[in-house]
């Protein structure tokens, strides 16, 4: 009696990585939220994102590792064209569904268009069902936390003012294939000045 072989139903192996598009925040503003998730990690242990540097997510989305330098070439040629634009962080914010502590991000007409741009690349060049384009742009500070700590922190931290403009001249890049945990630089997209 013969046994049935079952035959794979792609001879190669497809490789997908991630790509992960943001604005990182200046200097100062990196080490401020560098030394918030310090003095939260100290006073209530480790948190999801307490290693992560401050960003806003611009998008997040996968693709094949045989696409990707065309599918960033073609994101950087129409992201590329919109214009150096002014970004305001303003007060500390809640996610209540994820336990979330973030400064909030006033969203200008010039994000939200880029954030229509990214939707309608979605549909054009990337075809994934796993895309991300923040319509609520926000800078973590921390995630997942405990109930009792994150009452705490929305207790002492939600009076607390906090304001910050600064000016988004490029995007930065980041990409992950499925076997690295951590992201790597890929390449940056300069916004006109």
């Amino acid at each position: 009696m013969s046994k049935s072989v079952q035959l794979p139903l792609f001879t190669e192996e497809i490789r997908v990585n991630e790509f992960l598009i943001l604005i990182e925040p200046p200097k100062n503003v990196n080490d401020y939220v560098s030394i918030l998730k310090k003095e939260l990690k100290d006073e209530f242990g480790s948190f999801k994102s307490d290693k992560s540097k401050a960003h806003i997510t611009v998008s997040n989305f996968l693709v094949t590792q045989k696409r990707m330098d065309d599918v960033l070439s073609k994101i950087q040629r129409r992201v590329s064209l919109f214009s150096t634009f002014e970004m305001r962080l303003q007060d500390f914010k809640i996610f209540e569904s994820g336990n979330t502590f973030y400064i909030g991000v006033e969203p200008s007409h010039s994000y939200n268009s880029m954030i229509n741009e990214f939707k309608a690349l979605k549909k054009e060049v990337v075809k994934t069902a796993k895309f991300y384009s923040s319509t609520t742009p926000h800078l973590t500070i921390a995630r997942k936390l405990d109930s009792d700590v994150f009452k705490q922190i929305r207790e002492r931290f939600l009076e607390k003012p906090f304001y910050y403009t600064f000016d988004v001249k490029r995007l930065i890049v980041l990409t992950r294939s499925s076997a690295k945990e951590s992201y790597e630089f890929y390449s940056y997209i300069n916004l006109q000045n």
